[in-house]
C-alpha cells in the first residue's frame, strides 16, 4: 500500500487510477460511517460515497496541490449528502439508523453504556436533530476530533466550529430533555 502522499502523488501528476484506488481502501469505511450518520441509511450512504468517489476522482486531476485527501474529499461528501437530504425535503429521523449507525461504527461504545431506556432517548434525540447538528455531534463525541481536526473536515474556521458545536448541543438538550418528560 502507498503512503497518502504517493497515493495523491500518483493522482495529480500522472492521473493513475492504482493511486487513487489506493486512497478509496484507505477511507471507505471512514466515508461509509460519515454518510450513513447525515444519511441515516445504509444503502444510500454506499450510493453516495460510490457518487463521491467518482466525483473525487474526474475532480483530481485539476487540483494543482492537496496535502490531506479525506478532509477535501469529505467536504465533497458531505455538500453531496445534504444536497441529498435537501432533495428528499425532509430529516431523517430514524432512530434505528441511528443506532445501526452507532452499533456498526466500531467506536466507543458510550451510548452502549447506558441503560436500555436511557439508550433509546439518546438515539430518539440523535435522529430528531438535525443532519449538519447530529454530524458535527457524532465527529465530536463519537470521533473525539479536536475542534481544529472538526475545522479542517468541515472547512470552517475554529470559531465557527465551536458555534455549530454549541448549537448542536443545546438542540440534542432540548430534545433529550423532551424525550425524559414522556
Amino acid at each position: 500500500m502507498l503512503t497518502e502522499e504517493q497515493a495523491i502523488s500518483r493522482c495529480l501528476e500522472h492521473c493513475d487510477p492504482r493511486g487513487f484506488d489506493d486512497l478509496v481502501r484507505r477511507y471507505r469505511r471512514e466515508a461509509l460511517v460519515h454518510a450513513r450518520a447525515l444519511l441515516g441509511d445504509e444503502a444510500e450512504a454506499e450510493d453516495a460515497c460510490q457518487d463521491c468517489f467518482l466525483k473525487a476522482f474526474h475532480a483530481m486531476p485539476r487540483l494543482r496541490r492537496l496535502d490531506r485527501f479525506y478532509p477535501w474529499f469529505y467536504r465533497i461528501l458531505r455538500n453531496h449528502c445534504l444536497n441529498l437530504i435537501s432533495r428528499r425535503g425532509t430529516r431523517s429521523r430514524n432512530a434505528e439508523a441511528v443506532a445501526r449507525h452507532m452499533a456498526s461504527a466500531s467506536v466507543r461504545p458510550d451510548f452502549g453504556i447506558l441503560a436500555k431506556e436511557r439508550q433509546d432517548q439518546v438515539e430518539r434525540a440523535l435522529a430528531a436533530v438535525s443532519p449538519e447538528h447530529r454530524e458535527i455531534l457524532l465527529m465530536r463525541h463519537v470521533e473525539e476530533l479536536s475542534y481544529a481536526d472538526l475545522a479542517v473536515r468541515l472547512g470552517i474556521p475554529r470559531g465557527t466550529v465551536m458555534s455549530r458545536l454549541y448549537h448542536a448541543r443545546l438542540a440534542f438538550k432540548n430534545l433529550f430533555g423532551n424525550e425524559e418528560d414522556r
